[in-house]
Formats: C-alpha cells, structure tokens, sequence
C-alpha cells in the first residue's frame, strides 16, 4: 500500500473508532455538522455505551482493531464501488459482490471479528438478549431470523456468500445496536440463527461471521 493510501486507511480507522481512544470523536462519526439533533443524541448514547462497555486496555485494543479491519473494507467497498459508477441496480449488486470476492478471495472467517474481539462482542450482545427484561429484543431478533424459520430461503454463512435477495431479514433492535461499535453505510450487522453476520450493503455479500454470537433467542 502506498503512503497515500495508507495515510487514508488510517484516517477513516481514526473516524471508526469512536470512544476508544478520545471520547469526542465518537460523535461526529454518526452525526456530522448537517444533521439533526435527534442523530446527534444516538450518537452520544453510542459513545456513552461503548466507553462504560470497555472494562479493559485489552477489549481496548481488541476494539481498535475491528474498527481498522472495518476501515479497510470500507476502502475497498468504496473503490470497487466508484469503478462501477455507483449505480443503483442489480447489475451493480451482482458486479460489486464478483469484484470484492475477487478481492478477499483469501478472506476467512475472524478477518474482522478476531479472535480477541469475539468475547466482548459477545457480552455486549448478551447484555441486550440475555434476561427477563430483553424479551422484546430477542423476539424483534427471531422475527425474520432466516436461521430460525424452517420455510426461510436457505443460506448459507460464510465469508463471501451472498445473501440471497429474497431472504428474509432478521432486525437488529435499536438497544443492541447503541451498544455494538458503529459501521460505515457500507456494512450492516445481521443476525442468521445465534450467528452474527456482517453483509457488504449494497453487494449483499457475507463479509464476517461470527458464530453464535447470541444467547439463547428463546421467546417464552
């Protein structure tokens, strides 16, 4: 990679990071100059979360290097994206899940959710899902969940599959997602059965997965 390249990737990782190293850019991450006050609250509940969330140096670090793995995707999302000409349409979806395939054709699973990131992404979702007090959330996380419905579209989870279009499409409920670090618009968090999965926006392509990642979903 280049000096200007690099020097690029580690800006948008500086603009990901959030509350990890200095609280203050948390907020101009999900709410920019432009945007409503309302934005600019759920942002700073995402900042308050994830700073009282951080117990140790080592989730810390953990942390810090989701959100440059996370950085670099959305680099390679972005350029494969404007040599398409960014047009909404299938054609576009179809060619940008082929072009990044190509690209993390050596990708495997734990590229992004590393191991050492795997136990706090886990407690921070138990923390949503797990208890008396979370069955509204886990029922919003069973509803669509592809990997708990028997007549659901199969699919299959694992790094660079794409996510088939007709799939139904599990929620993430608000509360987990105030507590998980924040994405690019390139990335959503998606949940198949316990497994959580991260899914290229607009390529519908399987970029991580990390298995079961939630507890257990039982609603009665």
């Amino acid at each position: 990679m280049d000096d200007y390249a690099s020097f690029a990737r580690r800006g948008v990782a500086r603009l990901l990071i959030g509350p990890l190293a200095a609280l203050c850019l948390a907020v101009p991450v999900l709410a920019g100059p432009g945007e409503r006050p309302d934005e600019k609250k759920e942002a700073a509940k995402v900042a308050k979360k994830m700073e009282k969330a951080l117990a140790t140096s080592e989730e810390r670090e953990a942390l810090r290097h989701f959100q440059e793995e996370v950085a670099d995707y959305a680099e390679l999302h972005a350029k494969q994206l404007a040599k398409l000409g960014a047009q909404d349409s299938l054609a576009t979806q179809e060619a940008l899940a082929r072009a990044i395939e190509a690209k993390r054709a050596k990708a495997e699973p734990g590229d992004i959710f590393r191991p050492e990131v795997q136990p706090l992404f886990r407690r921070l979702i138990a923390e949503q899902l797990k208890g008396p007090d979370t069955l509204d959330a886990r029922k919003a996380v069973v509803e669509g969940n592809p990997g708990l419905e028997e007549e659901s579209v199969p699919i299959v989870v694992r790094v660079n599959a794409v996510y088939p279009l007709d799939a139904p499409r599990s929620t993430v409920p608000p509360s987990l997602l105030l507590t998980l670090p924040p994405l690019p618009s390139s990335l959503h968090y998606r949940f198949v059965g316990r497994d959580l999965i991260l899914v290229d926006s607009v390529a519908q392509l399987i970029v991580d997965v990390l298995p079961a990642a939630a507890p257990d979903l039982a609603t009665r």
